[in-house]
């Protein structure tokens, strides 16, 4: 069998990608705070409210402030009263009506608000808006209990008389406590908030570890051992008296003293004679996504950009960029701030010439550049502006074109030649910006092929020796001018190893040069076209003149020159050439006279 050869070349398109920027907030607010989903917290004239990601206004800019979200719930304020709250997507509850005030703590937690009005403690459901109570006091909820004071029975509500329940965030009523045979709810005189799944329960003015997960109650000791009854750790009265410390609270029984935070949670315990035990408690964590954002700092300029997976995105266009979460930054332009979001995801991608290479005709090559976008993109808020001075985008050829999976957006362009180009593809680029919606991209670098395309076809008609004298006519034909055009070019014919050689124009395509003085059996010389503004193509011809007479003898005669007569250009055989300055043409030599006397 024969062996087949493919001869593969590599296709190298002519495009380049750029991540994919866009306003999701325009900058034209004072403040900003990302929610996360898609969310935010804009004020404007000192007036707060809630956009969404289209930036529609889901509360209203007509409060004094809002609080950070816990729970997905941001608690509203007018004249420095909380008059309700709402959910991060814009479900507003008013209770101004009951006139509530915040407790210790002013947020949801589990679901659940801790206020109080002239009526008593209450709690307010999240998701209804409705209210639990009232009570003699409300604790804030930790990790789904709540401790609240009850009075003991009816008898005691106007003597003060008072006990401890356990609200269960699941169900917004008392929790069962597994308290034994020994105790009921009444013998309760101290609960704390839970804290690690355990509460602290003084029992009878017995101190207790109540265990939530297993329902059990455990016997605090100095010792340890809970079977030693001379060891359990006892409250000096009854009801427990809780004293208001400057970080939360404390209470002082027979063998020491227990520390709270503001929560009511133990954070220490420490027994007369022996070295204080501090507990830590679970913090809330509120940690922001991970973000392939990074701001850009610019030496020499106050203005910061934005970059994506270690890309520069967004060029020095920014006066701050405050903070950036998941695909989003919050920036300041021009004294707002908005938000910008950078999907690493899509891309805008550059196609110059179709992909093609780009050869160059004459001074300039036709071509085009496009921009093919993600199809959610707006095509009538973005321009493309080119770089390269070399490179002219040609702005009443603007196309636009919107289908469900692209927007794309497309010129005509013209491109210079460049200093530096020659017969063969060689590598280069060229550069263009694209500006989407008051955002500049940073520049997209384009890479291509380009080549110069030799429009001429140059032939030697004819030669002649005529004794030590080469005569060549030269025909040389424009096979380009494809737009009709006539185009200027500089001919110019020189002869090699010291030849002497003047040549002159026939027609427009005809030349004819005279050579002479040669010393070698072949005459070499380049036919050189240079186009204005281009660079010079030399053709290179040789002819044998073996016995055609003397040298010697010919140099020391010259030809006639004439105006058509064209500097010199370095020959280099199949290459393009720069254009060297124009020599002054050859003077002739004046002719003398001699008059003999008769």
């Amino acid at each position: 069998m024969k062996k087949i050869l493919l001869s593969i070349a590599l296709f190298i398109p002519a495009f380049a990608c750029a991540q994919v920027a866009k306003w999701v907030i325009h900058p034209s607010y004072d403040h900003i705070r990302m929610l996360g989903d898609g969310y935010y917290i804009v004020s404007q004239n000192d007036k707060y409210g809630i956009l969404d990601a289209t930036e529609k206004e889901i509360v209203p800019l007509q409060y004094d402030s809002i609080s950070p979200f816990n729970s997905h719930m941001g608690l509203l304020f007018n004249d420095g009263k909380c008059i309700g709250y709402t959910s991060d997507k814009g479900e507003v509850h008013d209770f101004s009506v009951h006139h509530y005030k915040l407790g210790s703590m002013s947020r949801f937690s589990d679901g659940y608000l801790a206020v109080y009005n002239p009526t008593g403690y209450w709690y307010v459901r999240a998701e209804d808006g409705s209210a639990v109570g009232p009570y003699a006091y409300a604790s804030p909820f930790c990790e789904g209990y709540a401790w609240v004071r009850v009075p003991k029975s009816m008898k005691h509500i106007f003597d003060g008389g008072y006990t401890y329940d356990v609200i269960s965030a699941k169900t917004g009523q008392p929790a069962e406590l597994a308290l034994g045979e020994d105790f009921d709810k009444e013998d309760i005189d101290f609960v704390s908030s839970p804290s690690n799944g355990k509460s602290i329960i003084v029992l009878k003015k017995r101190f207790y570890e109540y265990d939530y997960k297993t329902a059990t109650l455990t016997p605090l000791s100095t010792d340890g051992d809970i079977e030693n009854k001379k060891s359990r750790v006892m409250a000096n009265e009854r009801p427990v008296k809780v004293n208001t410390e400057e970080k939360g609270y404390s209470i002082i029984f027979k063998q020491g003293m227990m520390t709270f935070d503001h929560l009511m949670r133990l954070t220490g315990i420490g027994y007369t004679g022996q070295p204080s035990r501090q507990i830590a408690v679970p913090q809330d964590e509120v940690t922001d996504p991970q973000s392939s954002i990074k701001a850009i700092v610019y030496n020499g300029t106050d203005l910061m950009g934005l970059q994506c997976e270690g890309k520069e995105v967004l060029p020095a266009q920014f006066e701050d960029v405050v903070k950036v979460w998941d695909n989003e930054a919050q920036v300041k332009q021009k004294g707002k701030y908005g938000v910008v979001n950078i999907d690493p995801k899509a891309t805008c991608r550059f196609v110059l010439n179709e992909g093609l290479d780009i050869g160059f005709e004459h001074k300039t090559a036709k071509s085009s550049i496009k921009v093919v976008c993600p199809p959610y993109m707006t095509l009538s808020l973005m321009t493309l502006s080119s770089e390269d001075d070399n490179c002219v985008i040609n702005i009443d050829t603007r196309r636009e074109n919107v289908n469900v999976e692209t927007a794309v957006l497309s010129y005509e362009t013209t491109l210079n030649i460049p200093e530096e180009i020659g017969l063969e593809r060689t590598p280069s680029t060229v550069k263009f910006s694209l500006n989407y919606d008051g955002l500049k991209f940073s520049p997209a670098i384009i890479p291509y092929k380009k080549w110069y395309i030799n429009n001429y076809a140059v032939q030697m008609l004819s030669h002649q020796i005529g004794g030590s004298v080469l005569t060549a006519e030269i025909i040389i034909r424009n096979t380009g001018q494809r737009d009709g055009m006539n185009y200027f070019r500089d001919v110019n014919i020189e002869a090699e190893d010291s030849v002497i050689c003047t040549f002159s124009k026939m027609t427009e395509e005809l030349y004819s040069a005279r050579m002479f003085g040669w010393s070698h059996s072949t005459v070499r010389f380049n036919v050189d076209i240079t186009e204005d503004g281009c660079p010079t193509i030399s053709y290179p011809f040789e002819v044998n003149v073996r016995g055609g007479g003397s040298g010697n003898a010919l140099k020391e005669k010259e030809a006639d020159t004439t105006e058509d007569q064209k500097p010199a250009i370095v020959n280099a055989t199949g290459k393009v050439k720069k254009r060297s300055k124009a020599k002054p043409a050859a003077k002739k030599d004046e002719k003398k006279v001699l008059f003999v006397p008769k």
